[in-house]
This record gives structure tokens, C-alpha cells and sequence, in this order.
């Protein structure tokens, strides 16, 4: 007879698979939250904007819910990221850092050669949402190459 517990029942196992379900949690939160700040955005807008298209300055919000919202996004993008930021090991966070590092220095380096691209007739012009959807890819990337060659 077999009294060897099975590798899924040891403490590392135990807190591996607890820490992959508040991984995904937090993934689901996180979608969640940004879909309702994106509808409350969109449904509350007055005028006739669009941050898809860069036409920030034609939306129009009630006070109250420009300041909610302000708050939210800060907490959701920026808070809550750092907090989540300090909970996890080294390697990962190591990935991270490489992978906000590609990100920011890809948006410092490609926002000004975007800019003179566009004055050369290349592209059109720079957009808010353009560079967050750069910075955004760029972090990707990184993040994708380094998790790829760690493994």
C-alpha cells in the first residue's frame, strides 16, 4: 500500500493552484471593470466624441461621472496593477519589468517617429488611443518574448 501523498496535495501545490485562481480572478475582475467603465463612458457621453477615433474633445460628461470615472481608471490601471504588482514572484515580476520597459520605451521611440512619419505624409496623424494601442502591443510583445525565452 502506497502512503505517499500525491503531489497535488503538498502546501506548494495547494498555493500554486489558490494563487493561478486569483490570477484569473483578477483577469475576470479586471475585464469586468474596464467593460463598465467603457459603458458608462459611452452611454453617460452628451456630445458626440469618440476615443477610438481621437475625438476626445467632442465628449461631454456630467461632472460627477467624469470624477467617478477619472477615479476608477486611475485605480484600475494604475493602482490596482502596482498592488497586484508586489504579489507575485520573482521571475514573473521580472517579466513584467521587461515587458513595461519594451512597452514605454517602444511609445518614447515610436511616438516621435510617428509624428515625423505623419509630417513626411506617410501616416496619418498621432492619436491618444494610437499610442495606448502602441504602448499596449509593444508590452505585449516583450512580455510574449521574454516568457517565451524564460521557459
Amino acid at each position: 500500500m502506497n502512503t505517499t501523498p500525491s503531489p497535488a496535495s503538498n502546501p506548494g501545490e495547494q498555493r500554486t493552484r489558490a494563487r493561478k485562481r486569483r490570477e484569473i480572478l483578477t483577469y475576470i475582475f479586471a475585464g469586468v471593470t474596464g467593460g463598465v467603465i467603457g459603458a458608462i463612458a459611452t452611454l453617460a457621453d452628451q456630445g458626440d466624441g469618440n476615443p477610438f477615433q481621437g475625438r476626445w474633445e467632442a465628449m461631454t460628461l456630467s461632472p460627477a461621472i467624469s470624477v467617478v470615472l477619472a477615479v476608477a481608471l486611475m485605480l484600475g490601471l494604475i493602482a490596482f496593477p502596482l498592488w497586484r504588482f508586489s504579489r507575485i514572484d520573482e521571475l514573473v515580476r521580472q517579466r513584467n519589468l521587461v515587458g513595461y520597459t519594451g512597452g514605454m520605451m517602444v511609445v518614447m521611440g515610436g511616438v516621435p517617429a510617428w509624428a515625423v512619419l505623419h509630417a513626411g505624409g506617410f501616416v496619418p496623424v498621432p492619436t491618444e488611443f494610437g499610442v495606448w494601442a502602441l504602448g499596449f502591443a509593444a508590452s505585449l510583445i516583450t512580455f510574449g518574448y521574454t516568457w517565451i525565452k524564460s521557459r
